[in-house]
């Protein structure tokens, strides 16, 4: 905690300053941000891939048990969830948070699996609505196309439908969603903690003095952030740290979504231009299909 010389004297004492004790500097205990880092990676990374997860596959489920509704219910449906997308997530999960995670002067009722468990099924419950409704209006674009009756027309069921024609259709935008709706839950991770309520719980110092604030039980980066605002104009780098981590992390996820949006676009052109080719030498009698049943040519 303090640095001493071998007489005793004082030669330092925490918060420690980046590249002198430790690489990425010390919290004002003297504790390692890098290792604090590393401890709450598993938690800030972790809880945002699977709240990303289950975001999409229940959106999935019920874009899939909506996309055919009659329109007059559909557009009722639309006008109810349509809220959800102007009131900011961060107040909602707030509210219905705070009660749960903020500990009381006796102490937390619940262990810290179910505060978790039931933080991350609000995190997830609360874009659904939306994401729903946005991936419903896709599928609903794609059922309009004209080989979508043609496969109706010869008896093909909704469950074919949307497994063999729509899915192939849009499950590149799907792809690109998982990405940006990691980002989004990684913004509203953070402004939780920004309001002091870190995930699996604060932990608030009840009877200590002033100088002692709330902090994270789980040490995940919005809780570090969250915990040492106050620090943020005295000892910078206490904060600016696990900031900089959520910064590239949302960075390193916008450049793979790039990246495979890059690659689908490549991909959908070779293909565009190898059917062009194709084509062009069927009607040119330059084409002889392989098939061993196709008969001579």
């Amino acid at each position: 905690m303090i640095q001493t010389d071998e007489q005793g004297k004082i030669l330092d004492k925490p918060p420690y300053p980046p590249f002198s004790v430790y690489l990425l500097g010390s919290d004002i205990y003297g504790y390692d941000l890098g290792h604090k880092m590393v401890e709450g990676a598993k938690w800030t990374i972790g809880v945002v891939l699977v709240v990303t997860f289950f975001r999409m596959l229940l959106s999935l489920i019920f874009s899939f048990c909506v996309y055919s509704l009659p329109s007059p219910i559909y557009k009722s449906m639309k006008m109810i969830f349509e809220p959800f997308s102007v009131v900011p997530q961060t107040i909602i999960a707030y509210f219905i948070l705070y009660s749960v995670l903020w500990m009381p002067i006796d102490g937390f009722a619940n262990p810290f699996w179910q505060r978790a468990l039931f933080e991350t099924l609000i995190l997830v419950m609360i874009a659904i609505p939306n994401l729903t409704i946005h991936i419903s209006e896709e599928i609903r674009m794609v059922v309009k196309e004209e080989f979508i009756e043609a496969s109706k027309v010869l008896g093909s069921g909704k469950t074919h439908i949307f497994f063999k024609h729509i899915v192939p259709h849009v499950y590149e935008k799907w792809i690109l969603l998982f990405g940006q709706q990691f980002i989004q839950a990684l913004q509203l991770l953070a402004h939780l903690g920004f309001m002091l309520l870190f995930f699996g719980g604060t932990y608030v110092p009840y009877g200590a003095p002033k100088e002692e604030a709330p902090h994270s039980v789980s040490y995940e980066w919005s809780g570090v952030i969250g915990g040492d605002v106050s620090y943020l104009y005295s000892y910078s780098w206490v904060v600016l740290v696990p900031i900089g981590f959520f910064i590239l992390t949302a960075i390193s996820v916008a450049l793979i979504n790039d990246s495979v949006k890059a690659y689908f676009q490549t991909r959908n052109a070779i293909q565009f231009k190898s059917n062009g080719f194709r084509e062009q030498a069927i009607s040119e009698g330059m084409y002889r299909d392989p098939s061993p049943f196709s008969g001579p040519k």
